[in-house]
This record gives C-alpha cells, sequence and structure tokens, in this order.
C-alpha cells in the first residue's frame, strides 16, 4: 500500500524581474539638464532673486507648477526610455490569441489539389 501514495508536487515559484531603475547620478543628469532648459544661460526663462516688495505670488505658483511638470515629464522619459532600452525585458510580450474553435463549412471551404498531383501534373 504505501508504494501507491501520491507525493506532494510543490508548484514552481516564479519571480519577477524588479524593473530597471534610474541611478540616482542619472536622475541627477535628467533633472539638471531640464533645469537647465527652462532657466539655464540658455533657458526660455531668466532667474532673478526676489525682492521684498514682489506681488507676483500667483505668476511665480504657476511658473513653479509648469516648471515641476516639465521635470516629471523629463524624469518620466527617462524612466521610460530605461525600460525600452536594448538589452531589457520588455514588461509584455506582444501576444495574439489564437481561435479556440473555427467554424469552418465545408460545402464553401475552397478545395486544393493534393501536392503529389501537382508534381505530376508538372
Amino acid at each position: 500500500m504505501a508504494m501507491f501514495r501520491r507525493r506532494r508536487q510543490t508548484a514552481p515559484v516564479l519571480i519577477a524581474a524588479a524593473p530597471p531603475e534610474l541611478s540616482e547620478e542619472s536622475l541627477l543628469a535628467i533633472v539638471t539638464d531640464k533645469l537647465a532648459d527652462i532657466v539655464g544661460a540658455n533657458g526660455e526663462w531668466t532667474l532673478v532673486r526676489r525682492e521684498p516688495g514682489d506681488t507676483d505670488e500667483i505668476f511665480h505658483d504657476m511658473l513653479s507648477g509648469q516648471i515641476a511638470v516639465q521635470v516629471a515629464q523629463a524624469v518620466s522619459a527617462g524612466h521610460a526610455a530605461l525600460r525600452n532600452a536594448p538589452g531589457t525585458e520588455p514588461s509584455a510580450l506582444p501576444w495574439s490569441p489564437a481561435p479556440v474553435a473555427v467554424w469552418a463549412d465545408a460545402a464553401s471551404a475552397p478545395v486544393s489539389a493534393p501536392a503529389h498531383a501537382a508534381t505530376a501534373a508538372a
């Protein structure tokens, strides 16, 4: 009786690979480059130190929000470029499922000549 016992099989453990991450140096380079594009020496904006009499609070809030969005987009683009870099595994493989069943009407199916008949005719 002991020889007919079922062995318990454990399911294989799948460990997902960690997604690639930007290093601190890469992140700093992306942010620095974007800020240089915005307020650098040849940037879109000039940077002037605030004086006590400045009353452009709404403008400064709006501008800081715009800069934050542009920097976040640059970081997101850096992440996307890292994920899609050559040599890295894609996060999802393209897959087109085949149909489970195919409806076929024998009467309307095209009739093909057998392969040996085509070679005999030639």
